[in-house]
């Protein structure tokens, strides 16, 4: 029997191309990896709101409330039109949550009676400090690099020549490095598990896919 509603002229009847998610899709958005999107940390202002003012220094919850603020948007004109004079207070229970989810994933702690950042934050001109480091390691790399490249690739002329030897040795040096700095203590060597079982389940339903679809 045909369903007669007001939405049955509306209904999809063409021909389903995709009838599952792919594995190169992010399982929780259904975006492509290499889409790129705002973390889900700022991607809401009144989280961006409270990491910003915690950046500054540890608050009560109640200073928080006060200070977390928000204006409404003119709905007929432009905000460049006309600045909106009153401000209100988010809901108390909307704090909660943002700073409950931001506790969760370890982003804010609550230490006593305050809630303070739990990430290292550096200023403008610390960051700019640390960039003369940055140049640094990297001319020097480059400097290696530019020394050996030759070497490198007489001794590999005979790969096919769509190979990017240099590329892959690049590859392997930051690999290298980053295991190197591990093992020596430089870099921290706590690992992210929810990170590495997403990529262990990653990988298999991506071969999954490759054995389904190209035997």
């Amino acid at each position: 029997m045909k369903e007669n509603t007001k939405y049955n002229m509306h209904r999809f009847i063409g021909k389903q191309i995709i009838d599952e998610i792919q594995p190169w899709f992010e399982f929780s958005t259904s975006l492509p990896w290499d889409e790129r999107s705002p973390p889900w940390v700022f991607d809401n202002k009144v989280r961006r709101q409270i990491l910003v003012i915690l950046s500054e220094s540890p608050l009560t919850f109640e200073e928080i409330i006060e200070r977390v603020l928000f204006k409404p948007a003119p709905l007929i004109i432009t905000k460049e039109e006309y600045e909106p004079k009153i401000i209100y207070q988010w809901d108390k229970r909307t704090i909660e949550n943002h700073l409950f989810n931001l506790e969760w994933y370890g982003l804010v702690r609550k230490n006593v009676d305050k809630y303070e950042i739990n990430f290292p934050i550096i200023n403008k001109e610390q960051l700019d400090d640390v960039e003369n480091y940055v140049i640094k390691f990297a001319e020097n790399w480059v400097k290696v690099i530019e020394e050996s490249k030759e070497e490198i690739l007489n001794k590999y002329q005979g790969l096919h020549k769509n190979t990017p030897i240099m590329d892959i040795i690049i590859e392997k040096i930051i690999e290298k490095l980053w295991e190197t700095l591990k093992k020596k203590g430089l870099v921290p060597n706590k690992p992210n598990l929810k990170h590495l079982w997403g990529e262990q389940l990653r990988k298999t339903k991506f071969n999954e896919w490759v054995l389904k679809n190209f035997k």
